[in-house]
């Protein structure tokens, strides 16, 4: 590309972007404000679909929601005939704090809104700037929030506390879901089958069974051995039909949890986000 046209480009994404800021701030139409979610429409213009976002319950405050999506930020605007590029920058505290995050946001001709939605755990202040993406020093608004104290704990999965669910060891399960033969000791290297029920949809697509050996203490001293099992998210009910499990004597720790938080590299056990937990024997 010529000197000239390169020159030609940026004074006009440069009259582009201005035309973005000064109608705005003329006007005070720009509005930047945090809600508890948004409410997202699709509209096609041609060959160029175009999302317009509304604030549901506008609010300062929020809670963590572990891996849910619990912070949303909205700007609304009048129409730019030009388009622009903004950025929202995310700082603990204020302009000069530590960062924690930053959305890219592209604005054709047909946006009137740009928006952002964050997973912000770690309780404090935070500081939210809109601005230009091409001059971060060229702010459009401003607007701030807060995140409280996590007050539900561990997590199974999303926002779903752990251990709300029942595993329950059985040597068969009927066509009710009932555990039939249902026991918390088993004799050694005898095959079994597991139940698993939760109050409500697990949020997954997979889940796992995991067994841990436990020591004197009651504490995971030894990584057994692991299944991935295809449960779905809608569902809240999983049972073995093969009778393919079974464990020398000791006591196990067994688990059900979301396959997505399985240990990797390290099986060190005692695990806190689970959906459902038993301890079982096997004599």
């Amino acid at each position: 590309m010529s000197r000239r046209k390169s020159l030609a480009l940026c004074i006009a994404l440069f009259c582009c972007l201005m035309s973005f800021v000064r109608p705005a701030r003329a006007q005070a139409k720009l509005e930047l404000q945090t809600c508890e979610d948004l409410k997202i429409t699709k509209k096609q213009y041609g060959g160029l679909p175009v999302e317009t976002a509304a604030c549901v319950n506008p609010t300062k405050t929020f809670k963590p929601k572990g891996t849910l999506r619990n912070v949303h930020i909205l700007a609304t605007f009048p129409a730019v005939p030009t388009g622009a590029k903004a950025t929202f920058l995310i700082n603990e505290n204020d302009a000069n704090g530590e960062d924690v995050q930053y959305v890219d946001y592209w604005v054709s001709q047909y946006h009137t809104s740009a928006y952002a939605q964050l997973t912000i755990n770690k309780p404090g202040k935070y500081f939210v700037r809109m601005v230009n993406t091409l001059d971060r020093s060229q702010v459009w608004a401003t607007t701030d929030f807060s995140v409280g104290e996590d007050t539900v704990g561990p997590r199974a999965a999303g926002n779903t506390a752990a251990g709300q669910g029942r595993v329950s060891i059985c040597k068969e399960i009927d066509d009710d879901w009932k555990c039939v033969g249902e026991s918390s000791q088993w004799a050694a290297n005898t095959p079994f089958n597991v139940l698993f029920v939760n109050p409500s949809p697990v949020g997954v697509d997979f889940i796992g069974i995991v067994f841990h050996r436990r020591g004197p203490d009651g504490k995971d001293v030894e990584f057994v051995n692991e299944y991935q099992q295809n449960i779905g998210e809608t569902n809240r009910k999983y049972a073995t039909v093969t009778d393919e499990i079974k464990l020398p004597a000791g006591t196990y720790s067994v688990y059900i949890i979301a396959w997505g938080k399985r240990e990797l590299l390290e099986h060190n056990g005692n695990l806190s986000e689970y959906f459902a937990k038993t301890v079982l024997t096997v004599k």
